[in-house]
C-alpha cells in the first residue's frame, strides 16, 4: 500500500509541477494581464505577443521544468512505468494546468527539457529539422490555415529523433516515453488549433456582417 501510495504522490506532485506554467505567471506578474486573452500562453505566443527576450525567458523556464523533474526521478528507484507516467504528468500539466482552468501552453518546451537530460544528441539532431520545419509553417499561409504551430514542427522534428532514438535506444522505456510526451503535445497542439479556427470563422462572419451594413447604409436614400 505504501509504495503505492509514493507512486500516486510521484504523479500527482508531477502534473502540478507542470501546473506552473511560466508564460501565464510572467504574463500577470511583469506584463499584468492574461495572455491568453492574446495568443497561446507558451513561447511562441509570448514572442509574438512580447519579443525574443521574454519569449525565450518563457521557454527556457519551461524548459527548466521538464529538466528538473528528469533530474530528480532519474536518480530515485522508481519502475519505468511510473517515470514515464510521471514524465507525462509535466506536460500534461502545463498543457492543462490546474492552477489557470486548465488553459496552458503546447508541452514543447517542457518536453524538450525532459529529453535534454537523457537524450542530448538526438534533440541536437532534430532541432534544425524543427526549426526548418517552423520556417516553412511561417513562409506558407496553406500550412498556417490547416496545422498548428506545435504539433506542425512537433512531428517534423520528431522523425529524426525517432530515427535517432530507434538506432541507440531501446524500445522500452525510451521509444514509448517519447510516444507518450508527443501525444500530449499533439493532442494539445490539435486544441489550439480548432480554437484558431473558431476565431478566424467569427472574426469572418463579423467582416461579412460590417461589410453588408455598410453597403446597405450606403444604398439608402439621404434623408430629407
Amino acid at each position: 500500500m505504501g509504495i503505492w501510495f509514493k507512486y500516486s504522490a510521484i504523479i500527482v506532485a508531477s502534473y502540478l509541477w507542470g501546473s506552473v506554467c511560466w508564460g501565464l505567471v510572467l504574463s500577470f506578474l511583469v506584463k499584468h494581464e492574461d495572455i491568453r486573452l492574446k495568443d497561446n500562453p507558451g513561447l511562441s505566443g509570448s514572442v509574438r505577443q512580447y519579443g525574443w527576450p521574454y519569449g525565450m525567458t518563457v521557454g527556457l523556464l519551461d524548459a527548466a521544468k521538464g529538466y528538473v523533474l528528469s533530474f530528480i526521478l532519474q536518480s530515485m528507484a522508481i519502475p519505468d512505468y511510473i517515470r514515464i507516467t510521471a514524465f507525462a504528468a509535466v506536460v500534461i500539466g502545463h498543457n492543462w494546468p490546474i492552477f489557470f482552468q486548465f488553459r496552458g501552453g503546447g508541452g514543447i518546451a517542457t518536453a524538450i527539457g525532459i529529453l535534454l537530460r537523457s537524450y542530448v544528441i538526438g534533440v541536437l539532431w532534430a532541432l534544425p529539422f524543427a526549426a526548418a520545419a517552423g520556417l516553412a509553417w511561417k513562409l506558407t499561409p496553406k500550412l498556417k490555415a490547416k496545422t498548428h504551430f506545435s504539433p506542425f514542427i512537433t512531428a517534423v522534428g520528431a522523425v529524426p529523433f525517432v530515427v535517432w532514438l530507434v538506432l541507440n535506444k531501446p524500445l522500452y522505456p525510451d521509444c514509448v516515453m517519447v510516444l507518450v510526451l508527443a501525444c500530449s503535445i499533439i493532442i494539445k497542439g490539435n486544441q489550439f488549433h480548432v480554437q484558431a479556427q473558431r476565431l478566424r470563422r467569427y472574426a469572418s462572419g463579423m467582416r461579412n456582417h460590417l461589410m453588408n451594413y455598410l453597403e446597405g447604409r450606403d444604398g439608402e436614400p439621404p434623408e430629407k
